[in-house]
């Protein structure tokens, strides 16, 4: 793709009839004609090769000088026919392809058809992109074709549909959100899990390894033995102490 030099007056908008892309650009085109700026108006490109809709859209884009989304890019490109011996075109662009919508209105002035206009969408299902542009294609009438003039010439206008488009985001930004509350979800329940009892280290290679549970039962134990020794060491000094009493008072009365 080569840079192309023109400089269009301020404000400037190539919008063109169906009549006159057929009437006067189509037809001069394939009649040799020369037409000043027409590679900057209708630059020659292959829209049926290996590039995809908007790799095409956005290079031509900056290259033509255009703003706006919504101002159309328009092509002269030759037609590929399947096989050389049949008369099917070859759709095909980049990973997808240019899928028919109409069978073709017809193009008239003062009641002569002078050409065909079709309309197609791009298709590709594994693609983002999928239904996001649409083309028109419009061909002029083999009545007005000379001896040695070609057939496959058609002239076509590129469209962004961003109604589809901003579908498709709007929907693959759900499908993200959607995949992140699942993983938050996932965080969540790993949080509420409980946690695994601590294990305390061994303090000899004999004594076992024990949970804080154990330990804090172990102890529970050890001080409710304790207290009970307690309990009876005091309960043996009162008796002893009583029994002392009445054996001084006994003492006294002899």
């Amino acid at each position: 793709m080569e840079a192309v030099q023109f400089s269009p007056p301020v404000g400037y908008v190539f919008d063109p009839t169906d009549c006159e892309l057929v009437g006067f650009y189509l037809c001069n085109k394939i009649a040799n004609q020369s037409i000043s700026g027409i590679d900057y108006l209708i630059p020659q490109y292959d829209l049926y090769g290996s590039e995809e809709p908007w790799q095409i859209w956005n290079f031509f884009k900056q290259r033509l000088g255009r703003k706006r989304d919504d101002q159309d890019l328009y092509f002269f490109t030759q037609l590929k026919k399947k096989t050389s011996k049949g008369s099917k075109i070859d759709r095909s662009v980049g990973t997808g392809t240019w899928q028919g919508e109409d069978g073709g209105r017809g193009i008239v002035i003062d009641n002569m058809r002078i050409g065909t206009k079709k309309r197609f969408r791009y298709e590709n299902k594994d693609s983002y992109q999928h239904g996001g542009w649409i083309m028109h294609e419009y061909s002029l009438d083999s009545s007005f074709l000379g001896p040695n003039q070609h057939s496959d010439y058609v002239v076509c206008r590129i469209r962004k549909n961003e109604t589809a488009l901003k579908k498709k985001k709007r929907g693959k930004c759900q499908e993200v959100d959607f995949a992140k509350k699942k993983k938050r979800n996932k965080v969540q329940e790993a949080d509420s899990e409980p946690l695994p009892l601590a294990v305390l280290p061994a303090t000899s290679t004999t004594t076992p390894i024990t949970t804080m549970v154990q330990q804090q039962l172990q102890l529970e134990d050890e001080t409710e033995v304790y207290n009970d020794e307690y309990a009876s060491a005091i309960e043996y000094l009162y008796q002893n102490q009583q029994n002392y009493s009445q054996y001084s008072i006994v003492n006294d009365l002899f």
